[in-house]
């Protein structure tokens, strides 16, 4: 069963459940464009809805988890970093409403792979040698759920 997050209440009890994804790490995540060629070699870019993100996440402490981004406006993996473990050692979850300029103030979430991540300030000046990558994806609607066994 998907559970929408739709308001704070959702955000704080998320992070709660998952322990503030605190010892837990991305398994696999996996993004769809909604694009694609008919077979007239017409070109269709998929709606915002379309755009999807999902991704898996396995803790110490808890089942794993599944997440869907719909909306996807932005979606940022960090891959194998030399002498960096992949744990997650806190992360972020946000409603974000000024993303998208000064004339929309449009919700969207934010989740990031750190604590404190800001979008705005995020930075990558040598997005290999920095030490400080971050996985994170910036969406319309997210919806999760726990994974049982065989999943």
């Amino acid at each position: 069963m998907w559970t929408e997050i739709n308001d704070e209440l959702a955000v704080d009890k998320l992070m709660e459940d998952f322990g503030g994804f605190h010892d837990s790490c991305i398994v696999s995540v996996n993004y769809i464009s909604g694009a694609n060629v008919d077979e007239k070699g017409g070109m269709s870019n998929g709606n915002a809805e379309e755009h999807t993100v999902s991704m898996i996440l396995h803790s110490q402490w808890k089942e794993p988890l599944e997440m869907c981004f719909s909306g996807v406006k932005k979606c940022c993996i960090t891959g194998f970093r030399e002498q960096y473990f992949c744990d997650i050692f806190g992360a972020t979850l946000q409603f974000r409403t000024d993303l998208l300029g000064k004339t929309r103030d449009d919700r969207l979430i934010v989740w990031a792979d750190c604590e404190n991540f800001d979008p705005k300030n995020y930075v990558e000046e040598y997005p290999l040698d920095n030490g400080y990558e971050t996985t994170y994806i910036i969406a319309e609607r997210l919806k999760y759920r726990y994974l049982k066994d065989g999943e």
